[in-house]
This record gives C-alpha cells, sequence and structure tokens, in this order.
C-alpha cells in the first residue's frame, strides 16, 4: 500500500512474530509487537491497518468506532474510498473492504456490504493467488450470508454452487490458511480447510432452498445433513422451519422441543429465537392467546439479554477508566442482536387475530417505523382501526345494540311517544388530523393508501403472469419474480402482491363508506371486481359495497344490479385454484395424518355459509328499494331475509321494519314488534289487541 522504505529483516522477524501471537489469540503480546514495528513504519498502511486490526480483537471487539476511525485513516494514507469506488486497483486493498462490509454487516447494513463484495468478488482468483486463501474464503461465505440476508437465495445457491465447483474441487488452492490482516473477530470463521467447512455449506444450502420454498430438494438436502448433523442447533432450526412451511405444525412444535436456554457467540439469542418459532407455530394452529404468551417471552428474554449485555459494558468501563468511554459498548458481533422490532411486528399480528385491536396497533405503530416499506404492515394497522370501529359482523347482533333501537319513552297514557335510535352507524372517529397514529378510520385510510402506493411499481398483469408461472417451478424465488420488499419477511412474489392488493382494495372500500366518501368507495370496489384472481369472499363484498354506493350517490337503479341475491354463488375466502389437497401427494405418510387445524382462515369469517351471505345480499336489497319508495318490494325481500339471516335479528332489521311498517300506515304491527322485542321500554299494562300477524310475519317471533 504506497510507497515506503525497504523492509528490513529486523522488520519481518517483528511481523512473523506478531503474527504468531495473533494466531495464539495472545492479542496483548501481539500489540506490544506491532507498537515496536509501528515505530520503525509508521507510515505504512498496512502495518497500521493491522495494529488497528489487533487494537480492535484486544478491546474485546468492543472499540467499533475507533476500530472504523483507523480504517478511514488508513484508507487516506492507501488512497482509497471505499465509499465511492469504481474498481479495486490494487489487491492488497481488498483486506480494507472486506473488514469494512464485516463491520457494515453487524450493523445490520447489508446491502451496503454486499455491494462492497460484489466488487471483490472478480478478484477471488487473484486472491488466492497471492496466497490469501483464508480472505479469498470469507469473503465467499460472507457473501452467500448477505445474500441470505437480502433475501437473494437464487444469488446465494450459485455461489454455493461455485464454491463446490472452484474451491473444493481444488480449483483455487488452499494450502496456506488465515493472515493477520483478515483474522479478527466477527468474521465468518477460522478453521483450517474447506473440509471443515462443509457442514456450513449444507446449512447454508438449506437456508436457501427453505427460503425459495423448492420443498423437494430441501427435504433430501435435510435427509442428508441429519445423518450427520442431527444435534447441530441450527439443523434443528431449520428442520422445525421446513416442517412449519409445510403445515406440519405440530411436527414443528415436537422439534423445537423445549428450547436452549443460552445466546451463541455469534450474537444469536438461540431463547428468543426458539420463544419466537413458537409463537409462529400456535398462530398457525389458531392458538393466538398461547402464542402470544411465546412471543411475550422472547420478547422480554430479548430485553434481557440486552439489558445483561449493557451491565457487563458499564462494568467493563468502570474497570477500564477513562481510556474506555468512546467504546461503542458491546461486541461487534452484539451490535446487532436486538430483534425488539420482529418481535413487535409479530406481537402486533398475534394480538390482532386475538381480536385485541388497540393493542395490536400499539406494537404495529412501533414496528412501522423500522418496516415501513411492508405493504402487509400498513394493512394490518388499517385493520386494527377497523377493529376498533367495528369489532366483526356479529357485533350488531348484540343486545347492547339490538335495545338502542329503542331509546327510551317521552310522556304517559294517550299521550305517550317512544324515541327510536340513531342508527347502528355512529360517528366513532376523532376530529384530529389523520396524520397522527391513532386507532381511527381517517387514519386507517392513510395506511391503505400507503398499502396501494407501495404495490403500485408492480403492474396487474405482470403480477398475474408471474403467478401462473411461480406455479410451475416448485415455488423458486427468481428475481424476475421479486416485486416488493416485505421485511421483516420474505419479499413478496406475484401471488402475494396481487392477494394483498385485492385485501387492501376490499378494505380501502369498507373504510371509505364508513367515512361517507362514496366516491371513493364505489372507484375502489369497481378496481377490485376488475382483478383477475379474487376470492368469492372479496367479490361478494365488492359487489355488496359498490351497490351502497351507488344507492347513496342516488344511482339506486345500477345499485340493485349489484344487490342482487341470486349473484352469490360462494363466500369462501380461498382462491378457487388452491385447494387444500393440492400437495398430499407431496407429502410423507405421518404428514397425512397431521391436524387439520392449518386449513381455512387464521380468523373467523362471516357470513358462514351461502343461505346467510344471501339474506344479508337481500336485507341490503330491501333498504335500497325503500330508499325508491317501493315498499312492497322492500317487505318482501325483508320479510325473505329475516327468515334466513339466522337468530337474533341485527339491529338494522328492527329498524328497517318499524320503519316500513309506520310509513305504510301498519301501526298495529309496529307496536306488536315493539312489544315482542322491546318490552323493556313498554308498560305492562298496555295490552295489544291486534291479534298477531300471520304467517308472512313468523319470523319476527323467533327471537
Amino acid at each position: 500500500m504506497g510507497e515506503n522504505p525497504p523492509v528490513t529483516e529486523q522488520q519481518k522477524e517483528l511481523a512473523a512474530l506478531a503474527m504468531q501471537e495473533f494466531d495464539r489469540k495472545q492479542f496483548t503480546s501481539c500489540c506490544n509487537v506491532m507498537n515496536k514495528l509501528m515505530a520503525q513504519r509508521g507510515s505504512d498502511p498496512r502495518v497500521v491497518h493491522n495494529k488497528a486490526v489487533a487494537d480492535f480483537c484486544l478491546s474485546g471487539s468492543q472499540s467499533t468506532d475507533e476500530f472504523r476511525q483507523s480504517l478511514a485513516s488508513v484508507c487516506q494514507m492507501a488512497h482509497v474510498n471505499i465509499e465511492s469506488w469504481e474498481g479495486l486497483e490494487d489487491v492488497d486493498h481488498s483486506v480494507l473492504f472486506y473488514n469494512q462490509a464485516v463491520i457494515l454487516y453487524h450493523l445490520r447494513q447489508n446491502k451496503a456490504a454486499l455491494a462492497i463484495l460484489d466488487k471483490l468478488f472478480p478478484f477471488i482468483d487473484p486472491l488466492s493467488s497471492t496466497g490469501d486463501e483464508g480472505l479469498c474464503k470469507k469473503v465467499l461465505l460472507l457473501q452467500v450470508e448477505l445474500y441470505l440476508s437480502t433475501y437473494q437465495p437464487e444469488k446465494a445457491m450459485g455461489l454455493l454452487t461455485y464454491i463446490e465447483k472452484n474451491v473444493l474441487n481444488g480449483k483455487i488452492p488452499t494450502e496456506r490458511e488465515g493472515s493477520r490482516e483478515d483474522s479478527k473477530e466477527g468474521s465468518p470463521g477460522s478453521e483450517s480447510s474447506w473440509e471443515n467447512w462443509r457442514p456450513m455449506l449444507s446449512v447454508f444450502k438449506m437456508r436457501c432452498l427453505i427460503m425459495m420454498k423448492s420443498m423437494k430438494a430441501c427435504k433430501r438436502e435435510i435427509k442428508a445433513v441429519m445423518n450427520v448433523q442431527s444435534s447441530n442447533t441450527s439443523v434443528v432450526f431449520l428442520k422445525a422451519n421446513f416442517e412449519y412451511l409445510r403445515g406440519n405444525y405440530r411436527k414443528a412444535q415436537k422439534m423445537l422441543g423445549s428450547g436452549p436456554q443460552m445466546y451463541t457467540d455469534k450474537g444469536e439469542c438461540l431463547t428468543v429465537m426458539h420463544y419466537n418459532n413458537m409463537g409462529c407455530v400456535y398462530f398457525h394452529l389458531r392458538k393466538h392467546n398461547l402464542g402470544m404468551f411465546y412471543l411475550r417471552k422472547a420478547l422480554q428474554e430479548n430485553e434481557n439479554v440486552v439489558r445483561e449485555m449493557r451491565r457487563s459494558t458499564d462494568q467493563n468501563r468502570q474497570h477500564g477508566g477513562s481510556n474506555n468511554k468512546s467504546l461503542s459498548g458491546r461486541p461487534l458481533h452484539c451490535l446487532g442482536m436486538s430483534r425488539h422490532f420482529e418481535l413487535m411486528y409479530n406481537m402486533g399480528i398475534q394480538l390482532l387475530h386475538c381480536g385485541k385491536a388497540l393493542p395490536a396497533f400499539e406494537c404495529l405503530i412501533e414496528a412501522v417505523q423500522i418496516y415501513h416499506i411492508n405493504p402487509h404492515l400498513w394493512l394490518r394497522l388499517a385493520e386494527c382501526c377497523i377493529m376498533a370501529y367495528r369489532e366483526n359482523n356479529e357485533d350488531d347482533r348484540r343486545l347492547s345494540k339490538r335495545q338502542s333501537v329503542i331509546q327510551g319513552s317521552v310522556g304517559s297514557g294517550v299521550h305517550r311517544k317512544l324515541i327510536l335510535g340513531p342508527g347502528v352507524n355512529q360517528d366513532k372517529n376523532s376530529v384530529g388530523t389523520p396524520a397522527i397514529p391513532a386507532a381511527t378510520l381517517e387514519f386507517a385510510s392513510l395506511c391503505l393508501r400507503n398499502a396501494l402506493l407501495l404495490l403500485s411499481g408492480v403492474p396487474e398483469t405482470m403480477a398475474t403472469d408471474q403467478a401462473q408461472n411461480e406455479d410451475k417451478e416448485d415455488g423458486k424465488l427468481g428475481p424476475e419474480a421479486v416485486f416488493v420488499q416485505a421485511p421483516p419477511g420474505n419479499p413478496m412474489r406475484a401471488t402475494e402482491v396481487h392477494n394483498l392488493r385485492c385485501s387492501v382494495l376490499c378494505a380501502s372500500a369498507y373504510v371509505a363508506l364508513c367515512l361517507n366518501d362514496y366516491t371513493m368507495a364505489l372507484d375502489y370496489a369497481n378496481t377490485l371486481l376488475k382483478q383477475p384472481r379474487i376470492s368469492s369472499a372479496q367479490s361478494y363484498l365488492a359487489h355488496m359495497y359498490m351497490g351502497e354506493a351507488l344507492v347513496s350517490l342516488d344511482r339506486i337503479a345500477d345499485g340493485i344490479q349489484h344487490l342482487n341475491p341470486e349473484l352469490v354463488t360462494d363466500v369462501s375466502t380461498t382462491l378457487p385454484d388452491n385447494k387444500p389437497d393440492q400437495d398430499k401427494g407431496n407429502m410423507d405418510k405421518s404428514d397425512k395424518d397431521s391436524d387439520p387445524e392449518f386449513k381455512g382462515a387464521f380468523y373467523p369469517w362471516t357470513p358462514r355459509d351461502q343461505r346467510t351471505a344471501r339474506a344479508i345480499m337481500q336485507y341490503n336489497l330491501a333498504a335500497a328499494h325503500a330508499v325508491r319508495g317501493e315498499y312492497d318490494k322492500a317487505w318482501n325481500h325483508l320479510n325473505e331475509s329475516s327468515k334466513s339471516i339466522g337468530t337474533p335479528l341485527p339491529a338494522q332489521m328492527y329498524f328497517l321494519k318499524l320503519y316500513l311498517d309506520l310509513i305504510e300506515g301498519r301501526r298495529k304491527m309496529a307496536q306488536f314488534v315493539i312489544k315482542d322485542h322491546f318490552g323493556h321500554v313498554t308498560p305492562n299494562r298496555m295490552e295489544m289487541k291486534t291479534p298477531k300477524p300471520g304467517s308472512n310475519n313468523a319470523s319476527w317471533n323467533n327471537e
């Protein structure tokens, strides 16, 4: 690096001695030798760099800030610009970029680290020919890890194939291992032969196949690895993940077992991973409260580990005196150890399915500060707001809702009057700005717009074409199939993008209706109906929302066409081509006997059957006819709907029944409905002398 005086024999001996002490991990002795060498060659960037590496290791990999400053000084001495470099002019500079990539990796700046290693890859052969085989290996393995960390399993698998063909087969020599420049703590390994690293390559390959969802190839690889590394913790976790993706949640739960009570020297807390994985398994088993229990334990364990790390850091500072005030505090490999925001994301999803909208909102609003490019997260936030506004579709059947039909009475005797309620759709929203996070429909509308904006970069036709191709490739995740990043999970593929867009449009139409924005609701529902692949439930809701929007816009004739009950043929939440038994041919005999709990929706969907769905649509049709002034048609449709919708009847049906009876002059029948269903506001001494209605009104006596 740069022009320097020739190296003397004494300096060579000092360098060899320093290297020997470094390999023995005697960093204090190594630093003493390096100080002597620095006194003679203080302007040599290589010596300055090696001294910085030795000091960093002596600090227990804690002086990250000082090490980065030293790297910057070395780069300035060697006239190298790491941030804006177009090519590597000198192979000797490779170690600078590798160390910088290692730091960025542990800081979880994976894309920046990968950009550096992608420029180093063309120099793998020159590195090996100059005797830096150890650095060559570490660059390759770190690059594989970074490809996986950035969700590029296809590229990672290609690099693993390159390693097997060119390194394990002897095309890259492996006689000399390790060098002082790159053998610092936090690097991917320090063994003396590629053969000793074969288990690591096998684990990498399993991770690639799982991320690509290539189940057949992954099954073969897991069988081969389990025969050799059955006790390896990473292999056990990967095997459990494999069964989890196949839907064998009971088997995944058994493989996870009781969980290890430890964290590794790589900065990964295995206990946090275990509890989080158990929470995910119970989520798919529809045991959301039990899953929430494990996620709370994972969050508590994560906080304990971080707190313990900080406590040990404070103790080190007290013993180290003022010289350690500039240390970053934690070892480099522990800087990205906390999984707080990933756990908050999982907890928010779990709480939402537990029916606890407000706690779920608080968790997800914290996670969105980090994962704001995830459209799925914005949809979940909107769903929290919708659930806070209206818990579920059975909400209007509650006694409190039905009692609100008659609010009370005034007067007495012949002058006694009953006061009808204002309706079930009361304004529950705040008057604040939607830009301030709160569980309101206004903020839900903002979240849904963000989700649609993140999905707008993927054309609908392209997503559909890619979805058809993915179905033929055993779930392979190619670069052309990835459209939208969705951290902390894998990128969304074409099918997932399309399905998510349909869900966002459906929720957007509902929120717009609740906010009385009928034009936007009509636009969202119309766009949803134009989607090439939507579920029957989404089609049902789209027609209903579109009909309600048209009626509210005084286009009642058009709205009635969408509210036709004959259009309701199916209300399933799955796509027609997603049959539950399509993968049975690929399952083992033990898999076929697995629990059926993983089938169906994660949250109970109402209406559950076609008969109830038609009854609800028929009620909406009755309301549309009533608005149009066609009271006989409205009465007939309401009567037919009340026979099929089930009991107790929703509060809206009582409102419409009383409205039709009163406007048509059927006062006695209205009094009978009030007496029979709202006796708490009717005096006992009041006698109904009108006979009970005939068979056409029998459904109003079922409650």
